[in-house]
């Protein structure tokens, strides 16, 4: 179990929520991610306007000219650096709106796709911290650089599991129904033809509906399993198997009934 979970350390707290927070360092991951999203959609929208310019004084020449069959192409080729432009406004609108939220934001953002009062949320970040914390270390190699979570690492803590996704969801342990394994699926182009990747996920599911999914791999999984169902005996895994692609919702179902 310690290749996979490590119990808190003052060094680890200190690097990864240096304010004592987990959301706080949430909050300054998903500033930084915006500042390179800024960047590439502000590129974006200069050279978009600079090509709605050049459309817009081509359709001019067109008009001028009484050249009417190029017309109609001039027009569309506006029509689609606008789309681009209004694509771009809004991303960045987001973005922006983002990087002005502040951790009480995420905490109450959290309690809202947690289903749990904003007190709890308080009460897991301060037990996130303590020595008796487990730092779940579900992926490896490139499952780990690719993953969207706002930590790469999810957490245990007395009484809570938190998985790092990107809502910020926050489970109470007694709470939970079920832990197994999914498999989903994804395309990746060859060059020849497109491929499907199988990926492994590890899924929780809670007494109040809400669930959450991370990539884990089989051991790591495997080993979370074990010591959740330490502390609650009423979890489910499926006995250990992976649900096919399409079958989770089915599941989610069943154990909540």
């Amino acid at each position: 179990m310690t290749d996979f979970f490590e119990k808190m350390t003052e060094d680890y707290a200190q690097k990864h929520f240096p304010d004592g927070s987990v959301f706080a360092s949430a909050l300054k991951t998903v500033k930084r991610r915006g500042i390179g999203g800024f960047i590439f959609f502000g590129l974006f929208l200069a050279a978009s306007l600079y090509g709605l310019v050049w459309a817009i004084g081509r359709t001019l020449e067109l008009m001028a000219g009484g050249e009417e069959d190029m017309l109609s192409v001039s027009i569309v080729i506006c029509g689609f650096f606008g789309v681009v432009i209004l694509v771009c406004l809004i991303v960045l609108f987001i973005l922006i709106k983002n990087s002005l939220q502040k951790q009480e934001d995420y905490i109450a953002s959290s309690a809202k796709h947690s289903k749990l009062p904003v007190s709890e949320i308080e009460t897991f970040e301060r037990q996130a911290t303590a020595s008796d914390c487990y730092i779940l270390k579900l992926t490896s190699g490139l499952d780990r650089v690719l993953s969207n979570g706002t930590n790469k690492d999810g957490l245990l803590t007395r009484d809570y599991i938190y998985l790092a996704d990107p809502a910020q969801t926050v489970m109470r342990v007694d709470s939970l129904k079920a832990c197994c394994f999914s498999d989903y699926t994804y395309y990746i182009d060859t060059g020849k033809h497109h491929k499907k990747i199988h990926c492994l996920a590890i899924c929780l599911i809670a007494s109040n509906g809400v669930s959450v999914l991370s990539d884990t791999t089989e051991e790591a999984g495997q080993a979370l399993m074990a010591i959740l169902k330490e502390r609650n005996g009423a979890i489910d895994t499926n006995d250990g198997n992976v649900l096919p692609e399409g079958e989770l919702d089915g599941y989610k179902k069943k154990v909540l009934a």
